[in-house]
């Protein structure tokens, strides 16, 4: 492995601007197929924007486990441990491969259950069922893309991330105009040709980030890394588990309040498609500096420099939250015009628009909660996040959400405005959390 400069001093920018260009593009391919979709047909966008959380669920397990080895990787570059950081990458690249690979075969057949599940109906149903089954044959490859992605990251390598996701979003836009046209004497595929395009590019990024761990990083897998595995897997498994169960839980609870803007109607499904897509803005900033904030917390935990570590985690927190709201209330300002890029339906548009500016409650408390549960598992302090937090997203979170919904008969707006609630109660205990400084005592180094 070629030496790297000390990545645990470099700047939080310099890290995280390339990650957040980098989520940014990822946060573009799912908003940029509600685009294509919605030329054919808004019923379309609409039931595959529906399954965004089942899709979510499956992405956040994959990067959970990904993030968590990477953070093994990195606590042990800190340390200067390089032999024990390649076997974690070697180790961390076949594990997602192979949970890749569980993932289709546990959503394929199960399919049609997860549409009637989410309450999908008629045309809606039938064009979610279609984007499911094809795109989830992709998983694998998604799964070795976010890990490499990861462990790029990790190496202080992040602008390579940003080329090859470039690279990636390009192709598959083309992808889209060919099978959606029927161009090449391909025939139009419709919502199969977005799943296929997407699908697709998935393997593509894959590929060029295989070649930058290979060549840019000079990541070499050798036997002898395969047998070390066994030593480090039991750390993988315990800081992965629990740093998956969170974000799990996290999309599982987004799919039931999904399920229960189904059960509002359609206007306040593809309302809540729609403007899911521009609040993603806010998210990618946050997002961004929490990635980048995770790799420095990581490194700086392996090397025992804990007060660096507590620094970097509050000048993360303020810079965040004070972006996300900046963002999300230009957003929630320019709300009415962004819908139109979407729909004509001026009731759609209105919705839309009045979902956008409760968004701009909820994002500062997302942002830190964002920063802060990353900053805990960087440190190998996950089960507290997972047990602690989904607790509350289950108990004081689903609760605030169904009362202001229903019981103040708020509809959509009262559950937009219960997920800001939820946001909060976990960022307050989580904070008292890592003030209280126990995660020191879980590093891996």
């Amino acid at each position: 492995m070629k030496p790297k400069s000390a990545v645990k001093d470099r700047s939080l920018i310099s890290l995280s601007w390339p990650l957040i260009l980098t989520f940014g593009i990822g946060v573009l391919q799912p908003m940029m197929d509600s685009w294509f979709l919605s030329r054919t047909s808004e019923t379309a966008a609409a039931g595959v924007g529906a399954l965004m959380p089942v899709l979510g669920t499956v992405f956040m397990a994959i990067q959970a486990f990904s993030q968590a080895g990477a953070s093994i990787a990195s606590q042990y570059l800190g340390g200067n441990f390089n032999r024990h950081a390649r076997v974690t990458q070697t180790m961390v690249l076949l594990g997602s491969f192979l949970l890749g690979i569980a993932m289709t075969c546990l959503i394929y057949p199960s399919s049609g259950l997860i549409i009637s599940l989410m309450g999908l109906t008629g045309e809606t149903a039938k064009y979610g069922g279609e984007f499911l089954m094809v795109v989830c044959a992709g998983f694998a490859f998604r799964a070795v893309q976010t890990t490499l992605t990861a462990l790029i990251a990790t190496h202080g390598l992040t602008i390579w991330n940003l080329f090859g996701n470039i690279v990636t979003i390009i192709f598959n836009a083309i992808l889209n105009i060919i099978f959606l046209e029927g161009w090449f004497g391909f025939p139009k595929m419709g919502v199969t040709g977005v799943a296929l395009a997407t699908a697709s590019s998935w393997l593509l990024s894959a590929i060029i980030l295989w070649f930058v761990l290979r060549y840019k990083v000079g990541h070499h897998t050798l036997r002898s890394d395969l047998k070390r595995t066994r030593v480090i897997l039991p750390d993988w498994i315990r800081i992965g588990l629990p740093a998956a169960a969170e974000p799990i839980s996290f999309q599982l609870f987004q799919v039931f309040i999904t399920a229960m803007v189904v059960h509002l109607g359609t206007l306040a499904v593809t309302a809540r498609v729609f403007s899911a897509n521009f609040a993603m803005f806010a998210v990618i900033l946050s997002v961004g500096l929490g990635n980048g904030n995770q790799i420095l917390v990581a490194h700086l935990v392996g090397a025992h420099d804990f007060k660096k570590a507590d620094r970097r985690l509050h000048q993360t927190l303020i810079s965040s939250c004070i972006g996300a709201f900046v963002v999300a209330v230009i957003v929630a300002l320019t709300g009415s015009h962004l819908m139109t890029i979407f729909t004509s339906n001026p009731d759609v548009i209105k919705l839309g628009a009045t979902c956008l500016w409760c968004d701009a409650i909820l994002q500062p408390f997302k942002a830190g909660n964002i920063v802060l549960t990353s900053a805990l598992r960087a440190a190998g302090d996950s089960k507290f996040p997972a047990i602690v937090g989904s607790s509350m997203m289950w108990t004081l979170g689903l609760g605030t959400a169904l009362f202001l919904c229903f019981g103040l008969e708020l509809g959509i707006i009262g559950l937009w405005l219960g997920m800001a609630a939820d946001e909060f109660y976990r960022s307050v205990v989580n904070y008292f959390r890592w003030r209280g400084g126990k995660w020191q005592k879980y590093a891996v180094v």
